[in-house]
């Protein structure tokens, strides 16, 4: 009975560690390295390739970039490379100075992106606001979710 009452309170001890490392390993970044994150530098902010993966072979970078993306001019370079697993093309772009990657440019940069996506794949640019067949329901639920959708960041999705 101790010993097994022993090594339970050894499993539970081993468990707790475990969970805290990898609660540590998770939040550790490399700087300029990863997943887009608020905490970055505006130089960092600035190399950093936002990207999008379209559903097509063929994306102009010239003259013929989507039109979200040629409104920033040469504040911003693209490039287009093949998507893993033959998917498609991912469409990058990044800020060429420092300066112009204000939170406030970057997430228009990502929106940009996003739009070119749907330009390019269905024609159109996609509207979620207001929800197509009209406005959400004056209910708690609908609150929370316009508060939180007002709130959200422009680096993504909810």
């Amino acid at each position: 009975m101790a010993t097994s009452s022993l090594l339970s309170r050894i499993s539970e001890v081993a468990s707790s560690a475990g969970g805290a490392l990898l609660g540590r390993a998770q939040s550790l970044r490399l700087p300029g390295v990863g997943t887009a994150s608020a905490k970055d530098s505006p130089e960092v902010a600035a190399r950093r390739w936002r990207a999008v993966t379209v559903l097509t072979d063929r994306i102009g970078t010239g003259p013929d970039l989507p039109a979200p993306l040629a409104a920033f001019g040469d504040r911003i370079e693209v490039r287009t490379t093949p998507a893993p697993a033959g998917k498609g093309t991912e469409l990058a772009a990044r800020f060429t100075a420092p300066a112009d990657a204000t939170d406030e440019r970057v997430g228009k940069l990502r929106e940009a992106l996003r739009q070119a996506k749907q330009l390019i794949e269905t024609g159109e640019v996609l509207r979620i606001e207001p929800q197509p067949e009209g406005r959400r329901p004056e209910t708690p639920q609908g609150r929370v979710l316009e508060g939180a959708a007002a709130r959200a960041p422009k680096e993504g999705v909810l």
